[in-house]
C-alpha cells in the first residue's frame, strides 16, 4: 500500500467497535507501511503481534478508530482507547509518576495505541486531524502515549501539538523497541478539531 497524495477531498471517519472490527485488516496493512520505514523498521513478529492484539482492543471501554480516506483509498489511522481505573499504564516507568496523577477515573485519559500517515500523503495537515478527531470525541481530560525515542521528527511534531514527556517505559520483550517514552497531552482539541479544550 503507498501513499495517496491529498489531490481529492481527504475525508476523516471514526468508527466504533462494529465498524472498527471491519476495518482490522485496512488497518493492519496501513499499520505495516507505516511502520516498516526507518526508523521503525518493524518486523515480522511486530506485525503479527499487532494483528493479534488489535482485535481484542475493539472491547476495550471507550475504544475510537479514527481513519483518513483519500476517494476510496485509506491513507492514515488512529486508534486507542479510555484507561480504566485499574490500568497498568502508569507503573513499571523509569522515572515514576505521583499518585494523584496516575489515579485513572475510566474517563480522564485516552490512550493513542497506534497512529500513522502513509508516508506520500504526509506533510498536508491529515495527521493532525486525525488527531484532533481521535482525541477531540473521546471525552477524555487528557492523552497519552508512547513513541520511540529514535523517532526523533515524530516526537518533535508531539511536542509542537503540546504533548510533553513524563517518562520512559522498558519493553519486556522488547518489541517493537526495548524502550519508549511515555508522553502525556492535557490541552485536548475540541471536538471535531474545534479549539483546544481549556
Amino acid at each position: 500500500m503507498t501513499g495517496t497524495p491529498p489531490t481529492t477531498e481527504i475525508v476523516i471517519e471514526t468508527h466504533g467497535p462494529s465498524e472498527a472490527c471491519a476495518l482490522t485488516g485496512t488497518v493492519c496493512e496501513l499499520y505495516r507501511a507505516v511502520f516498516s520505514l526507518p526508523p521503525f523498521n518493524g518486523s515480522a513478529e511486530e506485525f503479527a503481534n499487532q494483528r493479534r492484539y488489535l482485535p481484542r482492543l475493539l472491547h476495550r471501554p471507550g475504544f475510537r478508530l479514527t481513519t483518513a480516506r483519500s476517494g476510496p483509498d485509506f491513507i492514515g489511522f488512529g486508534y486507542g482507547y479510555l484507561l480504566p481505573p485499574d490500568t497498568a499504564w502508569w507503573s513499571h516507568l523509569a522515572d515514576p509518576v505521583d499518585e494523584e496523577f496516575a489515579t485513572e477515573t475510566g474517563t480522564r485519559t485516552f490512550a493513542v495505541i497506534d497512529y500513522g500517515v502513509l508516508p506520500g500523503s504526509r506533510n498536508a495537515g491529515i495527521g493532525r486531524r486525525i488527531h484532533d478527531e481521535l482525541l477531540g470525541g473521546s471525552g477524555a481530560e487528557r492523552a497519552t502515549l508512547t513513541v520511540q525515542p529514535a523517532a526523533v521528527r515524530t516526537q518533535a511534531v508531539y511536542r509542537r501539538w503540546g504533548w510533553r514527556k513524563v517518562s520512559r517505559r522498558t519493553m519486556d520483550p522488547p518489541i517493537p523497541a526495548p524502550v519508549f517514552d511515555v508522553l502525556v497531552l492535557e490541552r485536548m482539541p475540541g471536538p471535531s478539531g474545534a479549539d483546544p479544550v481549556r
